[in-house]
């Protein structure tokens, strides 16, 4: 390749990002990066310094009629998860590719407590694959939960299932929603997943439940109610939102039909109670999961939403879209806290462990929250002010026009005065002239009748 043009293959699919100890750990601070060939590269977020690399999955059946297209297409890595244990300060690594295989690797262990610290450079670990298995191909998307261990896959043309990350069982398979009013059922295509914490809102109350206690009593899963790893958020490519509960049954506990693009990325806030989802459109709307409904929009984006991702202190929301552009807005007021330009289309975004200092200052809402009657009654006091505003303009353009009229008026009359009098002084002199004109023709008459006379 000739220094300075670009690769295709260099390019990044998805990437992670995490400590050991949270957002504020930078000592133990890894991301892994998944190159378009498959490759995955681990470095330090921090300074740079390579921590090793995982080859590409091997093809998942030998003698494939695919073509090269499409066996580069299924080595691409759709999910890339950091599962970080008790024990070395290196993660490990969970990989699932379009194809459909699933791995995990770690670092050797004479290397695992290597990691470069403080500006340092070590030389790269050597990284080794623990366990594989294959999960349903044209992979569309994954979430992994680390507090149950269970990875959530889904799929164009199979439904959400969850298997153990631990040994790559199936821990569950959920059924899409039930058919419409015609008896047509959407295919299988769940292009967004988000895990759900223990402590967020229930989701056996209200919405379209569909399924209840008889999948789950044939599903036999086990799970306790509000457990961890049980209940997810799905979108579709469909344009709807799902909340599952393995807990309470196959089917989907709630369905939403949100706007008319593919659902292409969403985020949970830390508590679980609101969700932020991004389209292929460019719309970007935040989902209150307790009264499931939105709540909130934010506007200004242009393109498909690649990839959203909210702080792990809920303050902020991070997104980034096909114009290019990298956003952070306040999840309390939706307000736009700073933009920059990425110059290449982004594929990924994740807050990297660092100092508190770097955030932008965020506006606290009021004590007591932006209501929506505060909303609504500094609304009529503007539409106040704008009204007394407008109506003493117009008092005084009113009255500039009347003086004006009435100046003109004067005007008007005082030269009509003035027409009126000269009228009548033309007239008085032209009767003054036909009489001195009758006169002079009466005296001319008779003094020469009186010369005639006299001769």
């Amino acid at each position: 390749m000739v220094r300075g043009e670009p690769d295709k293959q260099q390019a990044i699919d998805c990437i992670a990002l995490g400590s050991a100890g949270g957002v504020d750990d930078t000592a133990t601070a890894v991301m892994a990066v998944a190159r378009r060939s498959g490759a995955i590269e681990l470095v330090s977020p921090l300074t740079g310094a390579p921590l090793g690399t995982i080859p590409p999955a091997a093809p998942a059946a030998k003698g494939s009629n695919g073509s090269g297209k499409q066996q580069e297409d299924a080595a691409r890595v759709r999910g890339l998860h950091l599962i970080w244990g008790s024990s070395g300060s290196l993660p490990a690594v969970l990989s699932v590719t379009q194809g459909g295989t699933a791995r995990v690797h770690s670092a050797a262990a004479a290397a695992a407590g290597e990691q470069p610290q403080d500006g340092g450079s070590a030389a790269p670990a050597a990284w080794e694959q623990q366990r594989s298995w294959q999960v349903p191909p044209q992979v569309c998307s994954t979430a992994y939960d680390a507090a149950s261990g269970r990875l959530a896959v889904g799929c164009e043309g199979a439904e959400l299932r969850l298997f153990d990350a631990s040994s790559g069982e199936l821990a569950f398979a959920f059924k899409g929603g039930k058919p419409n009013k015609v008896g047509l059922v959407d295919k299988p295509w769940n292009t967004a997943i988000a895990f759900l914490p223990p402590s967020s809102t229930s989701s056996s109350g209200g919405g379209a439940a569909a399924g209840g206690s008889s999948d789950a009593a044939a599903g036999g899963s086990g799970d306790a109610p509000g457990a961890a790893g049980t209940r997810l958020v799905v979108g579709t490519g469909y344009h709807k939102l799902r909340l599952y509960d393995s807990a309470a049954g196959k089917r989907p506990q709630m369905e939403l039909s949100w706007s008319k693009g593919r659902i292409t990325a969403l985020a949970l806030e830390p508590d679980g109670r609101r969700c932020w989802v991004g389209n292929g459109q460019g719309q970007l709307e935040v989902l209150d999961l307790e009264a499931r409904r939105f709540s909130g929009a934010i506007k200004g984006l242009a393109g498909s939403a690649r990839a959203l991702v909210v702080h792990p202190g809920g303050e902020v929301l991070a997104s980034v879209c096909l114009d290019r552009y990298l956003r952070l807005h306040s999840c309390a007021t939706r307000q736009l806290l700073a933009k920059v330009y990425c110059k290449t289309l982004p594929t990924g975004v994740a807050f990297c462990p660092t100092d508190a200092s770097m955030l932008p200052p965020l506006e606290q809402p009021a004590a007591g929250g932006d209501s929506a009657e505060e909303r609504r009654r500094r609304k009529q006091e503007k539409k106040r002010e704008r009204r007394s505003s407008q109506a003493a303009a117009e008092a005084t353009e009113k009255g500039s026009e009347d003086e004006g009229m009435a100046a003109a008026d004067a005007a008007a009359g005082a030269a009509d005065s003035d027409e009126e009098l000269g009228g009548s002084e033309e007239e008085a002199e032209e009767q003054q002239q036909r009489r001195r004109h009758k006169r002079g023709k009466r005296g001319g008459e008779g003094g020469g009748r009186r010369q005639q006379r006299q001769r």
